[in-house]
């Protein structure tokens, strides 16, 4: 934990860590505190011990209940397994229960990250998210620019509608911050603007703060891939002509577009990032639904997985994607 705080990489003493833990016949000897600061630490320095999250959370899932863990502790968990992109949904759902019962203890930090969390990790269990609105309220106005942020985008994210949770408190806090937000929180405001829209609702960002957001939705530079060339490779072998990062009017990016029997579809090849174990993560979830349901663009995924097990055979390739874009079915 120290390693991590003070900001300090020391990868040989966190796998040696990991390789102790992990052989241990159990970790009761751990208190809440340590188990919550064990992952942290080592999702905060980024060191990646798929076996030692996997034993900490079935140790966690074993207990009784989790009534000793603090607010803080179980959402920094929480975050530790989503930033670590390690997937273990009886985890995130304990936490969730213990969350729902202690919610009038969380702080607006607190809370954010483990919405966040929740969120990121693509765990969107519309229980959890309903029941944690009455806490969200009580520390909207306490939350800096990274919370209010970081809820909204949640919540979108969720597509569970709250209500008046999301309107008129959350507008003037950010219109009080909106000289602080970075551009990660700008495009998550963004988001959760066309969340709005989604939801028809009378909601929304004020145009001088929505212009903001766009500008910073539109401004990120797309990351290419090796991955993504071969795959436009072979969509051009089977007669397509992949219109490669095609921004949408609303100004998601895709990675391209491809019109099968006269209808546009999207295609994302997605990498590992793309991903909590090999669930979508709460990113693509979001794009790939707003994109579908505002744009009208229905979008298959490519999971890079999927793509490697093919190895070097264009043929399969080539099979693959026309059976993914329902080519085969013409």
């Amino acid at each position: 934990w120290a390693f991590a705080k003070a900001d300090v990489s020391h990868i040989s003493l966190f796998k040696e860590v990991a390789a102790l833990i992990v052989t241990l016949r159990h970790l009761d000897a751990f208190d809440p505190q340590s188990l919550s600061n064990i992952v942290w630490a080592f999702a905060t320095a980024e060191v990646s011990e798929p076996l030692l999250f996997e034993t900490v959370a079935d140790h966690i899932c074993a207990l009784d209940d989790l009534r000793e863990f603090t607010p803080q502790g179980l959402s920094n968990i929480a975050w530790a397994y989503a930033t670590s992109k390690e997937s273990h949904p009886r985890l995130f759902g304990k936490i969730a229960t213990a969350a729902i019962e202690k919610q009038h203890l969380f702080d607006s930090q607190s809370i954010a990250n483990l919405l966040w969390a929740h969120a990121n990790a693509g765990e969107l269990d519309p229980t959890f998210f309903s029941s944690m609105t009455p806490a969200v309220e009580s520390n909207i106005l306490h939350c800096n620019h990274q919370n209010l942020s970081n809820i909204a985008w949640a919540y979108a994210v969720s597509n569970v509608d709250s209500g008046a949770l999301f309107h008129d408190h959350l507008i003037n806090a950010c219109l009080e911050k909106h000289d602080e937000f970075t551009i990660e929180g700008l495009c998550q405001l963004y988001q959760w603007h066309l969340w709005q829209e989604e939801l028809t609702s009378n909601g929304g960002l004020p145009a001088t703060l929505l212009e903001k957001c766009y500008d910073a939705f539109v401004s990120t530079v797309p990351c290419h891939s090796t991955l993504q060339d071969d795959v436009f490779s072979q969509l051009s072998s089977i007669g397509l002509m992949p219109k490669e990062e095609f921004q949408t009017p609303r100004g998601y990016r895709l990675d391209a577009l491809v019109q099968v029997n006269g209808k546009n579809i999207g295609v994302e090849v997605e990498g590992p990032y793309h991903f909590s174990g090999r669930n979508p993560n709460g990113s693509t979830i979001l794009k790939n639904r707003q994109v579908s349901n505002l744009e009208g663009i229905p979008v298959v995924s490519v999971p890079y997985w999927e793509w490697d097990e093919l190895g070097n055979d264009s043929i399969k390739k080539q099979e693959y994607l026309r059976s993914l874009l329902g080519m085969n079915l013409l």
